[in-house]
């Protein structure tokens, strides 16, 4: 047991030592979820540019436009109808708004027909259909404001009415959802290319074979590298939480505890693949390209970077397979959602099967 700790200690101060091996461990991690934190901060908290034509001049037009500007998705303008639709061609203004002349005229005479006759008066939408965000956005919009003044105008009492709750504060952004993608990210290349790459220089070097003519058993060195992985791998988690918090106000809003054991969980999960690979791998170079083959797939299908859900069918079976995909949706919804390990239990079983399907498969 004390050689087992001697181990330990003995490859952590290796690996905060190797100067090269901390950047990649915590540096680079950070960097790259800064930076694409960074470029793509606005996905998620889209702000819908409207430009309104208000060549009615009346309360009532007036009216309508202070009723869009008070929505806070929405960044309203007033101009003219010729600059507002150069601007929508632009790509400036995400939609056009006209309220012609007459509009407020046509209203009142709506309100003062009895015969039943009515012609709606007609405000002029104009959007662009390749934006389907937007143009969803600003059409729902349109209905549901257009729908409130119909019925004040017309007198129709409330018959039914809503209480809405909060659930979440804020919105999911793309930061929120990027962070624990990372996180998965690192752990796994940490596992593959840091662990894995090491046994097997460690074997081409010869010291695995003098390990074992040491009283010292082979199992004790094993167990030290894995303690160490797992060490590092709350430490480089903890360490990416904080920087999100600090630079892109990221929220935890699950357990801390719960988070920590879905890290060590998918730690071990590709760490006994990292392993995996290392049996097989005769050269460091043979393990770089098996971690290649396996990591690649991986990064662009295991939901690190955007949603896997919308994936095409063909496809699909395919990154069902992917461990990272668990490892990512446990952390994703253990972070973002808030949920508990029983939650999550399904993603945790399948990362503890292929724990146990790796370790079996080196045994066998």
């Amino acid at each position: 047991m004390i050689s087992y700790f001697k181990l330990v200690s003995a490859n952590y101060k290796m690996t905060v030592r190797n100067v090269t091996s901390l950047f990649w461990l915590f540096v680079f991690p950070i960097l790259m979820m800064s930076l694409i934190g960074i470029a793509f901060s606005g996905i998620g908290e889209q702000t819908v540019k409207i430009a309104i034509v208000q060549m009615d001049k009346s309360h009532t037009a007036a009216g309508i436009t202070k009723s869009f500007s008070r929505i806070k998705a929405f960044k309203v303008t007033k101009t003219n109808k010729a600059t507002a639709l150069k601007r929508l061609k632009d790509g400036n203004v995400d939609a056009v708004l006209v309220m012609d002349k007459g509009f407020t005229a046509a209203l009142e005479r709506n309100l003062l027909n009895k015969n039943n006759s009515i012609k709606p008066a007609k405000i002029g939408l104009y959007y662009d259909p390749s934006s389907t965000f937007t143009s969803q956005a600003v059409r729902s919009a349109v209905a549901n404001i257009l729908t409130e003044i119909n019925r004040r105008l017309s007198g129709a009492p409330v018959l039914i009415s809503y209480t809405s709750h909060s659930v979440r504060s804020k919105g999911l952004r793309y930061i929120d959802f990027l962070v624990p993608g990372i996180i998965a990210l690192t752990i796994m290349n940490s596992a593959l290319f840091g662990l894995g790459g090491t046994v097997v220089s460690y074997r081409e070097r010869g010291i695995l074979r003098r390990l074992k003519v040491t009283p010292q058993p082979l199992s004790g060195f094993i167990a030290a590298q894995i303690t160490n992985q797992l060490l590092f791998a709350i430490l480089r988690a903890a360490l990416l939480i904080l920087v999100a918090m600090l630079l892109f106000d990221v929220v935890v809003v699950g357990s801390l505890v719960a988070l920590a054991i879905v890290v060590i969980i998918g730690s071990l999960a590709f760490t006994t693949i990292a392993f995996f690979v290392a049996s097989f791998a005769k050269t460091r170079e043979t393990s770089d390209t098996l971690s290649n083959i396996i990591s690649m797939p991986m990064m662009f299908l295991g939901g690190v970077f955007f949603p896997v859900d919308s994936v095409p069918k063909w496809i699909r079976p395919l990154v069902e397979l992917m461990p990272l995909k668990y490892l990512g949706d446990a952390m994703r919804d253990v972070m973002v959602k808030g949920s508990s390990l029983w939650q999550v239990r399904m993603d945790i079983y399948i990362l503890i099967g292929v724990t146990l399907y790796s370790f079996c498969s080196q045994i066998g």
